[in-house]
Parts: C-alpha cells; structure tokens; sequence
C-alpha cells in the first residue's frame, strides 16, 4: 500500500556540526564515512558542517554521503569580532569547499592561516557579518544563543539591527 503525504513532513536535522577540521574536535578514529555513518544511524534527514572559521571538509564529507538519503549543507562557524559572538553560515548544498573558503578569504577578512582556529575571529560586527552573509545567499543561524559566545549576550540594540 502506498501512502501520499498530506500535509507538513517533518525532517531531523542538526545544522551544527563539526569535522576534524576544526581544531577542538576530539576523536582519533574519524573518518568521513564514519561521519555519515553516524548521521544517518541517528535518524538524520540532513546535517550542516560548521567548522569553525574553515569550509575544510565539505567536498569529502558530500562525496561520502553520496547515495545516501542525506542532505549536506556546506557551512561554516565564523566568530565575529574580537566580542566572540559565534554566527553558523549556511550555503545551499550545491556549494564546495572552495565556495566556503573564499567567502572566508573574500568577504569576512580571515586569513588562510586562522582556517579551523576557534580562537580565530574575522574583523567584522555581527551586523556587518549577517549582511554580508545574506548578500551571498547564505543564511545565518546564531550558535549557542544563550551560553558563552551567544548572541543573546550583546547588547540590545545590537540584538535588533
């Protein structure tokens, strides 16, 4: 019996991800197989990789979830100012590392050799960052809004430009 959906479908996604790309990942075993391995055992639909300050990973970890359900949005964790206010970036999922790499170098300033630093910011306020991203048909999401490093830390008029 075949079923039509009617109605919203929901998907699982975690748009917050990190390889061993960025620096603070911890896990001596990985692989990027594993990586979509894992993804998929917890029931994921779709995953974004947010390295911090690097798009490092996304051609190798698109290439392992090809001909899996998977959807992989390439992205980045960019650290804005030296207020450390973390921003995720998404870009559409035809986009490459190198796409990811050169709105790094390009738009936000950051030097190659900062690439998977979570120490390293770009020279930018989370206003410039945010218009800058939406000029490049991205999209972006605060990181861990309420904690350290959380937009809902930064002042209130910052909070509605």
């Amino acid at each position: 019996m075949e079923y039509k959906t009617v109605g919203t479908k929901w998907y699982k996604c975690d748009l917050h991800l990190h390889t061993n790309a960025s620096k603070c990942f911890e896990d001596e075993n990985y692989t990027h197989e594993k990586f979509i391995e894992e993804a998929i055992k917890k029931g994921l639909d779709c995953i974004a990789l947010t390295d911090h300050n690097t798009g490092k990973n996304i051609d190798d970890i698109k290439n392992a979830a090809k001909g899996t359900p998977l959807t992989v949005f390439p992205g980045v964790e960019i650290t804005c100012t030296d207020a450390k206010i973390h921003i995720l970036v998404l870009f559409n999922p035809d986009k490459t590392t190198q796409d990811v790499e050169d709105f790094l170098l390009l738009k936000m300033g950051l030097s190659r050799d900062k690439f998977g630093e979570v120490d390293a910011h770009v020279d930018k306020t989370i206003s410039a960052v945010l218009k800058l991203v939406s000029e490049s048909n991205a999209i972006a999401i605060p990181a861990h809004i309420d904690e350290y490093n959380g937009l809902s830390l930064v002042a209130e008029q910052v909070k509605k430009e």
